[in-house]
């Protein structure tokens, strides 16, 4: 079988972490295929393009859509530069794994969705966490409890990385950018989220490095379809010390399970541990291109329209702290019912 002929827009920071050494081993195995970058920095476009034998490269997407015959296409830009790239490519009937958030307009998304399902195209969003054994472990203990409750907390630096990610209007906030992750696992284990209600902490002005300019804590109470209930604690002002905290847990009858990339706890108990180093951006890469060689939308974890009701909830708890803590239907949100200004 010819290799998955592979696009990218934009090869910037998570390009070059991740995606662009997951699908190193399939191209030298000829699964795969980079076949052409797109970026708006020359200077980086020309270096990733050296780096990895892609001759073609633009500056202007448009003319990579128009001249390069693909089967892939990444989408690897801030959530506030998605425009039409992948409407173009689901009218192409070109795959597309986007990374997250997605956009930080939830019509947008929903209008994206809707043109990924009429082009019937397989679609993926950069969930990586849901790739790791440790997920599926914990999804399996899941089969035989009953989920009452579950606890997130991360307690992060408030130092900054990137500068849209460190823009509240460039990339929705802290929750937005980066808890979507954990959001985005607990669905993996307990079902879609029904409900938020959200409280943050505002940053003055004079507040933490420049330029952060995004809340300092963010505290998200969700409902799930299912009835559990999930409680999210987000800080980001341990700017100046090296020590930080992310925990996940998950409260059943007589079950505490506590979730890691490397290890799945129950009630102090070591259930699974990882002992050859997992890769979980590695597994969801193979994923996609094993779902793109198939035609097979089905066999990556998570689809585009999946994925939709984790960006609601974040974008939702956004809505609701805005609103001073206001519980927000997420279906509300995605049918556009939670419009203008906060009240």
């Amino acid at each position: 079988m010819k290799p998955i002929r592979i696009g990218f827009i934009g090869v910037g920071y998570i390009a070059i972490n991740a995606h662009l050494p997951g699908l190193a081993p399939l191209v030298e195995a000829g699964q795969a295929e980079l076949r052409a970058f797109c970026d708006v920095d020359e200077k980086n476009l020309a270096e990733q393009a050296a780096t990895y034998g892609v001759s073609a490269t633009y500056t202007d997407y448009y003319q990579m859509f128009e001249k390069e015959d693909l089967d892939a296409v990444y989408v690897c830009i801030p959530p506030t530069l998605h425009t039409d790239q992948i409407t173009i490519a689901a009218e192409k009937g070109i795959a597309v794994l986007v990374e997250k958030p997605q956009t930080l307009d939830i019509g947008q998304a929903v209008r994206f969705d809707e043109a990924i399902r009429k082009g019937g195209i397989v679609s993926q969003v950069g969930f990586q966490s849901r790739y790791c054994p440790s997920a599926e472990k914990v999804v399996d203990l899941l089969q035989s409890r009953t989920p009452r409750h579950a606890l997130v907390q991360a307690l992060s630096s408030g130092k900054p990385v990137r500068y849209w990610t460190s823009r509240y209007e460039l990339c929705g906030g802290s929750f937005v950018e980066n808890t979507i992750h954990m959001v985005d696992l607990l669905r993996y284990f307990l079902g879609d989220i029904e409900t938020v209600s959200a409280f943050y902490v505002a940053r003055a002005p004079d507040e933490g490095p420049e330029p952060m300019n995004m809340p300092h804590v963010y505290n998200v109470n969700y409902l799930f379809v299912g009835g559990t209930t999930a409680n999210f604690t987000l800080s980001r002002v341990l700017t100046n010390t090296p020590t930080s905290r992310r925990s996940v847990q998950i409260i059943s009858d007589d079950s505490l399970i506590e979730w890691s990339a490397d290890r799945v706890v129950e009630n102090d108990e070591v259930m699974w541990k990882d002992e050859v180093g997992c890769h979980p951006s590695f597994a969801q890469t193979r994923a996609f291109i094993e779902a793109v060689k198939a035609g097979d939308p089905g066999l990556v974890k998570s689809s585009y329209a999946n994925a939709l009701n984790s960006l609601a909830a974040v974008l939702g708890a956004n809505a609701s702290a805005e609103r001073g803590g206001q519980c927000l239907a997420l279906d509300d949100l995605i049918a556009g019912r939670v419009v203008g200004p906060p009240v």
